[in-house]
Formats: structure tokens, C-alpha cells, sequence
């Protein structure tokens, strides 16, 4: 659990003109409920258009947005209304980031992405260090989500070094607490725990009491990661019950959610099934995205232990809906996130080159001899850019290229037309009471879906594994086609299986194609045969079915050729380029069927 708060705007507190800044410190030692009701008081007696009422505004919607996070905008929109109408810059740039805040804690990193963005070019006239530092350790936050932990960790640095510098007590104790957070899920926990206490030790004599809990439940999942249940529990059940006391519901229902999954571990399904069921409802009440998937999840490994195979459907089937939605918006946030790195770098090459032409100008001032070095000089630093800059492009492109590809590689494994028929056909296997093949069913795609999900992180499995899944899908698709078709898989012996690495599921199009395609469209039984050999320096993959061939099929057309074949190809290039290899597919036609041969470079674990 990342933390991302900020310290509240200055507001007046009595009539002969002091003010005074709200430090969250200062506010710690009442309640949320004290807190929430003191400044929506004075709020109400600022009736004024004016900053006064705008600083209140942003005050009010960063203490209610745990738990009243659609009011919180309302308020923060108002108080940007009134920053644009007294064209006051410092209220204009707090509201944007503050906005973006929200939506962070709403799952929506589209948005917040592009309202910290448009925060960051709002305070550039500020000159503000403590602001800006603010804002790259939100995008932190999101670098962190995307698994960019050394993005994330320079980031958090940043805030930090500026934290120490000014004495900022929120900053730092956010700072600690998140690089704490990084090193933990990069599951480095011996780095996190000097980091966690650090921050916990000055929030306890800050008497931070939102800190606290999310700390607390930091080091539950670090000891969670060590495997060390029993102390991972007791931290745990203090962030849940600290969360209640300050009725911040989003800490709460991570905290239970942690609760629910561990007792899962231990086997202890009762008291996994009472936590998720309370994580969820307090998740739904944030509307906390993540927390409901993650609680979905461990009520259908529940009532799947249970016997109750058809609620462990409905539940997993609620699993994948919001684990897709979190995945699906993380992939989006990337290409923002490029696109956002570009406008800040534009920002960054500007305000250098204008510099540098203040110093061109002063120079020719002082010696008009100097002035032919000069200019080479500087000719000699626009080229070098220019080259850089075409470089940094072309990397930028492959990069995306990269990144583009493995996602579609992700959609076309996760291909919702098979989830939903596979759902369908279990659903169907139950209308005819035949629970044995249902359940069968279940587990089987249950296995798939989550490998798929969990390798969509890895660029590389071992052979060993990738096999496994491959046949994985070739029975589920069986029991769709009722044994419609047979198969084989033979692996020479020459090959380490446990030690040969592979990109995942790279087959998988093929079969499906050989399937669909091919036997699919036969009226007897089919066959599909699968050969893995070493040559060389290069893996041959081959996959080859009986079925009625290209020239009846749409297989024959180059413009029809399967979307996942295609990635697949996209993958290959990329895999050439990065190897300096020259893997290869080739589709062979035959009498009665094709077959496919997939060239790829050897490469091992060790």
C-alpha cells in the first residue's frame, strides 16, 4: 500500500488577519469525524468567492475523499472554478493535483495521470521544489503500479532528499513508506523494513494516526512475504482496527482483504470467507476496485472448497470482471504515461534551450571574437541532440512496439470470446447436472486464466511450464468440441526442458488455428501434432493437424490470417531484433491438413 497525501492549503482561523498553515500533524491528535466537521463548519462560514474558500475546499475534499470520494471532486472542482475566475496560480495547481489524488484513490490512473500533468504545468511559474517533488512522487505511485520499480524508487528519492532538505514531515514519512513499499513487492523486504520503522517511528511522535495504519499494514505484507503468517495476522489486524478508529475504509478493507487471503493459506477457509465478505462490502463502499477483485477471488477458492461449484462461478466470474478492468486500465495508463513523459521532456529540451540562448547572447556581448567558437560549439550540441533525440526515438518506437505487442499478445491469450464460451460451456455442463465434467471444466480454466495472468509479466517461461499450459488449453478446447479431435506432444530428448526458456503460450495461435480452422471444419475425427527439436542454435516448434487444409478455408487469404498468428509474427520480430537471430514461421501445406514451423533462437535459464 502506496501512501499519497499532502499537507492541507493555509486558511484563516480568526479576524484580525493571522493564518495559519493546517499541518496534517497538527490534526492528527482528533478523530476523522472531528476533523471532517471542523473545516466543513468554517467552510460554511466562508461564504466568499474568494482563496480563502478555495484553500477550505481542497482542505475538505482531501480529509473525506477515503471514504466520500465522488464529493470530494465536487468540492476540489469548485475550488478550481474559483482559482481560474481570481486567475490565482498556486490554488489552480493545488486543485489539479488534489484532483488527481482522488482519482488515484478511485482506481482511475487515466485521470490521474493527466490532472497531475496538467498540476505539474500549472505550478512551472511557482518555482515551488516541495510541490514538484509532490507531483513526481504521485506519478511515482503509478510508475509503481506498472511494476517500474527503479522509475518508481528515483522518484520517491527525489521527494526525500527535498523532504530532509525542508524538514517536511508528511513528505518524509510518504517517502519512506513508499520506497518501503516498492522494495517489499520487488520482494526485497530486509531493504522495506528499515524504511517502514523509519516512517512508523516518526508517525507514532507525530501521532499520525492515517500513517500509522497504512504502515502497519505495509509490514503486515512484508511479513507475508516472508512467510512469516503469524506476525503478518497481528499487523494486519492493528492497520484494521487503527483504519476504523479514523474511519478510513479504504485501509480497512485492504487490511481485512490481507486477513482473508492469509487465513486462506493456512487453510482456514471460515475465517477467510468472513474477512472477504466485510473487505468487500467496505470496498464497495470506496468503490476500491482492486480490493473487490481480490476479495471475489478468495470467496471462490472458498466456496470451491466448499463444494459449492456454483457459487465459486459466480464468484470467480466477478473476479475476472475487476481484475480485468484493474488490468485493462494499467495497459492504458502506459501509453499515457509515454505520451506524458514526451510533453515533459518537450517541456525540459524548451526551458534548457532558452537558457542557453540567454548565455549566447551574453557571451557575444562580452566578446564579439568569441563569437564563431561559440556558435560551433553550440552547433556542435544542437547535433549532437538532434542525434540523440533521433536515437532516443528510435528506442522510444521499439519500446512501444514492445509494449503494444506483448498487450495484444495478452488480449488475444485472455480472448473474451473464449473466456465466455468456456463460462458458457461450464454453465452448460451444470443446466444437464453433469458436475463432474462442469467442475473438471472449472478447474481447468480457473488453472489457464490465472498462469495467463500471472505470466503476462514474464517475457520468458521455461519450456517445462509453457508445455503444461499449452496442453491446458488443447483440453479445455477438447471438452468444448466434445473429443472432437486428438493429440500429441513429443519433445526431443536432447532438450532441457526445465532449463529452455520460451515466450509464453508463443504455440497457442497455431493450435487454435489448427483447431478452429482445421478440424473444426471436418465431419470425422482430427489429430493434432505437436514436435519440439533443437538445431543448432535454434528451437523448431512445429504444429500439425489432419483437417481439411488452407485452400477450404479462409486460411488461404493472407487477409485473413488469425490476429494471433499475426502477433505472433510481431513477437518473432521483436525477439530477431533484440537476439540478432533470424527466427522464422513457415506454414506448409499437405494433402490433408498444414503445418506450421516456428523457428525461435535457444535460449536458457543457465
Amino acid at each position: 500500500m502506496r501512501l499519497i497525501f499532502y499537507p492541507m492549503m493555509q486558511s484563516p482561523i480568526n479576524k484580525i488577519g493571522l493564518s495559519t498553515l493546517f499541518l496534517l500533524t497538527s490534526l492528527l491528535s482528533f478523530s476523522q469525524k472531528q476533523k471532517q466537521d471542523s473545516l466543513l463548519t468554517e467552510l460554511e462560514s466562508n461564504t466568499k468567492t474568494d482563496t480563502i474558500r478555495a484553500r477550505l475546499l481542497i482542505n475538505v475534499a482531501y480529509n473525506i475523499m477515503h471514504n466520500k470520494p465522488q464529493q470530494a471532486l465536487d468540492y476540489v472542482d469548485e475550488a478550481l472554478q474559483i482559482s481560474n475566475e481570481l486567475d490565482w496560480q498556486k490554488g489552480k495547481a493545488s486543485s489539479l493535483r488534489q484532483i488527481g489524488v482522488v482519482y488515484y484513490y478511485m482506481a482511475d490512473n487515466i485521470r490521474a495521470m493527466d490532472y497531475f500533468q496538467q498540476a505539474l504545468i500549472a505550478g512551472e511559474p511557482l518555482h515551488d521544489k516541495l510541490f514538484n517533488a509532490s507531483l513526481y512522487s504521485n506519478l511515482a505511485n503509478i510508475f509503481a503500479d506498472m511494476k517500474q520499480s527503479e522509475r518508481a524508487i528515483k522518484e520517491y528519492n527525489r521527494l526525500l532528499t527535498v523532504a530532509r532538505e525542508f524538514n517536511h514531515i508528511p513528505f518524509l514519512i510518504n517517502s519512506l513508506s513508499n520506497i518501503g513499499a516498492v522494495y517489499n513487492e520487488i520482494n526485497e523486504p530486509d531493504k522495506a523494513l528499515p524504511y517502514f520503522m523509519e516512517a512508523l517511528s516518526i508517525a507514532k511522535k507525530t501521532k499520525n494516526e492515517y500513517v500509522i495504519a497504512a504502515v502497519t499494514a505495509n509490514l503486515g505484507l512484508l511479513y507475508e512475504t516472508k512467510e512469516e503468517y503469524p506476525e503478518a495476522l497481528t499487523q494486519f489486524k492493528k492497520a484494521a482496527e487503527k483504519a476504523a478508529e479514523i474511519d478510513n475504509k479504504y485501509i480497512e478493507a485492504s487490511a481485512i482483504n490481507s486477513i482473508g487471503k492469509i487465513n486462506l493459506k493456512l487453510n482456514n477457509y471460515s475465517a477467510a470467507k468472513v474477512n472477504s465478505e466485510k473487505a468487500l462490502k467496505l470496498a464497495q463502499e470506496v468503490n476500491a476496485v482492486e480490493w473487490q477483485a481480490d476479495s471475489w477471488q478468495v470467496l471462490s477458492a472458498v466456496y470451491e472448497h466448499q463444494g459449492d461449484t456454483k457459487k465459486a462461478l459466480s464468484a470467480y466470474k466477478n473476479y475476472i470482471q475487476f481484475k480485468d478492468s484493474v488490468l485493462g486500465e494499467g495497459k492504458k495508463v502506459e501509453l499515457t504515461r509515454k505520451d506524458m513523459q514526451f510533453q515533459l521532456e518537450k517541456q525540459e529540451t524548451t526551458a534548457s534551450a532558452e537558457i542557453k540562448r540567454q548565455r549566447i547572447i551574453k557571451n557575444n556581448a562580452i566578446a564579439g571574437g568569441a563569437l564563431l567558437t561559440i556558435m560551433a560549439f553550440i552547433g556542435y550540441i544542437l547535433y549532437k541532440k538532434k542525434r540523440d533525440a533521433l536515437e532516443e526515438k528510435k528506442i522510444a518506437d521499439f519500446n512501444t512496439k514492445v509494449a503494444e505487442t506483448e498487450l495484444k499478445a495478452l488480449r488475444s491469450q485472455m480472448n473474451p470470446h473464449f473466456i465466455f464460451n468456456s463460462l458458457n460451456s461450464i454453465s452448460d455442463y451444470m443446466s444437464k447436472h453433469d458436475l463432474d465434467t462442469a467442475n473438471d471444466y472449472l478447474v481447468k480454466f480457473s488453472k489457464l486464466t490465472r498462469a495467463i495472468l500471472e505470466n503476462s509479466e514474464k517475457k520468458w517461461v521455461t519450456l517445462k511450464e509453457d508445455l503444461e499450459l499449452m496442453e491446458l488449453y488443447i483440453q479445455i478446447e477438447t471438452l468444448r468440441l466434445k473429443n472432437k479431435f486428438s493429440y500429441d506432444i513429443n519433445v526431443d530428448k536432447a532438450i532441457d526442458i526445465e532449463n529452455t526458456l520460451v515466450p509464453s503460450l508463443i504455440l497457442q495461435p497455431f493450435i487454435e488455428n489448427s483447431i478452429w480452422h482445421g478440424i473444426a471444419g471436418k465431419e470425422s475425427k482430427g489429430h493434432i501434432q505437436i514436435e519440439v527439436k533443437k538445431e543448432n542454435e535454434m528451437m523448431v516448434f512445429s504444429v500439425e493437424d489432419d483437417g481439411v487444409g488452407r485452400k477450404k478455408t479462409s486460411r488461404i487469404n493472407p487477409e485473413n490470417t488469425s490476429m494471433g498468428i499475426k502477433i505472433t509474427k510481431s513477437r518473432l520480430d521483436i525477439i530477431n531484433q533484440l537476439k540478432n537471430t533470424k527466427g522464422s514461421v513457415e506454414m506448409i501445406d499437405k494433402t490433408k491438413g498444414l503445418k506450421v514451423e516456428l523457428k525461435l533462437p535457444l535460449e536458457l535459464r543457465f
